[in-house]
């Protein structure tokens, strides 16, 4: 979706270009190491459009599915429900989406500025009108705070259930996952916030088989020493005023973001064992990376499936030439523990 750079926080970002070769080389890459899928990010700082790209790369690969990041109040939910329609008819099966509320500065590029109570209950309408015109038989009506329908209906309505990912922390949020999701998406952080927050999402009413999966970086080498070495790398040519605008990005006390932001401002940046809140000093969103060896980055995972977490989404710098570094360290160790698996999730 932009710039595959080798380090963080530089700007201008330097690195590959996202033509449609790297991208697809990108997935190809991917899909020999192991992986379902692979998530596609949302921004207006982006250099491409998420759906756009995804057409474009889902045309020229075979097997992975696109988890496609998506904000209400970027489309009207029957524009949406005409483009993911559009997008699992032509490739049945590999589309999926990851709704979430916002919230970021880059809103008001499209004059919003709405706080997190509006953007939850906006969300909630906006997968109603979603969902109602993706499987319905008969044109929707609707009058709601947000949205208005008259006659929506696509000739096509899709017969399988779409995979709905979301994240957010609040009791409107989680009531919201139970009616429309599969799956909640969380930030890494240590074991014990991580087992703490899946026993809150199991104690809302409905979320009690939602499948929990965690986003987090990954930085592995043969050695240790070699990982941390790369960590410090990753970070080693931040640029200031890239600095500054993270440490002015402000969320709400109880965000998954702002714990984020919290770890990337500790003192000692390894806040778990090769648990590295580093990445946060020079990227926003997902603050923390996994750092070791083959098999200390295993042995973390498996931390982690214990403490309930189902799947993984993870990521590095540059992703084409990490995807092939994680082939050949991690694939096989993870195979030989059982722990690179098929999911099931629907």
């Amino acid at each position: 979706m932009d710039t595959d750079v080798t380090h963080i926080g530089t700007w201008p970002p330097e690195g590959a270009a996202p033509t449609v070769d790297h991208l697809v080389a990108i997935v190809r890459a991917a899909e020999l190491a192991g992986f379902e899928g692979l998530l596609v990010p949302t921004s207006y700082h982006n250099t491409l459009d998420n759906f756009t790209t995804a057409a474009a790369v889902l045309a020229h690969t075979g097997s992975a599915h696109l988890l496609l990041a998506i904000r209400p109040h970027q489309y009207h939910p029957t524009h949406a429900a005409m483009m993911l329609a559009s997008l699992g008819t032509l490739f049945p099966g590999r589309i999926r989406i990851n709704v979430t509320t916002g919230g970021w500065d880059e809103d008001r590029w499209i004059g919003n500025d709405e706080d997190r109570a509006t953007r939850s209950a906006r969300l909630e309408e906006w997968l109603e009108v979603l969902t109602s015109v993706l499987y319905g038989t008969k044109p929707l009506r609707h009058s709601g705070r947000f949205y208005s329908a008259d006659g929506a209906r696509l000739r096509s309505p899709l017969r399988d259930r779409l995979h709905i990912a979301m994240s957010g922390s609040s009791p409107q949020s989680r009531r919201t996952l139970a009616r429309f999701g599969s799956e909640y998406l969380m930030f890494a952080a240590p074991p014990d916030d991580v087992r703490a927050e899946i026993a809150r999402l199991r104690s809302t009413p409905g979320c009690e088989a939602v499948a929990a999966t965690m986003r987090v970086h990954l930085i592995v080498r043969p050695t240790e020493d070699e990982a941390r070495r790369a960590a410090d790398d990753l970070v080693s040519r931040v640029d200031p005023r890239v600095r500054e605008k993270i440490r002015a990005q402000r969320h709400e006390a109880t965000s998954q973001r702002t714990r984020q932001n919290e770890l990337a401002a500790s003192e000692d940046l390894y806040v778990a064992p090769n648990l590295w809140a580093g990445v946060g000093t020079g990227r926003f969103g997902a603050a923390t990376a996994l750092v070791g060896s083959p098999d200390q980055i295993a042995d973390r995972l498996a931390e982690y499936q214990e403490a309930g977490v189902r799947g993984f989404i993870l990521s590095g710098y540059p992703k084409l030439e990490e995807c092939r570094r994680f082939e050949n360290l991690m694939t096989p160790v993870l195979r030989e523990r059982g722990l690179l698996v098929t999911s099931d999730m629907p």
